[in-house]
């Protein structure tokens, strides 16, 4: 997920690889409305086997909607992305290694602008 300002941008293998797939959101999608989406998606999709896909996600899930409601602390902030990190060389399958990482994306990217709405600042 990048934002309008680093469009000019190659995708290709060399540039942006995009794994056969690329989504483009309008300037008026609230992209952790996008983040919670692909979060419920991947609770429910993942099959339990391992944990941290089984409880990462959730935890991810569980993150989002306190960045909604503006009670997430900076601390808890840098614990998720550390799990979603962990997740990504943790999780046995495709699914949990990728599914941190939208997350992930929108925090890099986005996150000035997630934390203005809740009141704090990065």
């Amino acid at each position: 997920m990048r934002p309008a300002r680093r469009v000019l941008r190659k995708i290709a293998f060399e540039d942006i690889s995009t794994g056969g797939s690329i989504i483009v959101f309008g300037p008026q999608r609230d992209m952790l409305h996008v983040a919670k989406n692909f979060m419920e998606f991947f609770v429910d999709e993942s099959c339990g086997q391992c944990t941290p896909c089984r409880e990462g996600n959730a935890k991810l899930l569980e993150g989002v909607k306190l960045l909604e409601d503006g009670r997430c602390s900076q601390d808890y902030l840098s614990d998720l992305l550390a799990l979603g990190e962990a997740m990504q060389v943790t999780s046995k399958c495709g699914l949990g290694q990728s599914s941190p990482k939208a997350l992930l994306s929108i925090l890099a990217n986005f996150r000035d602008e997630i934390l203005d709405r809740t009141g704090r600042t990065g």
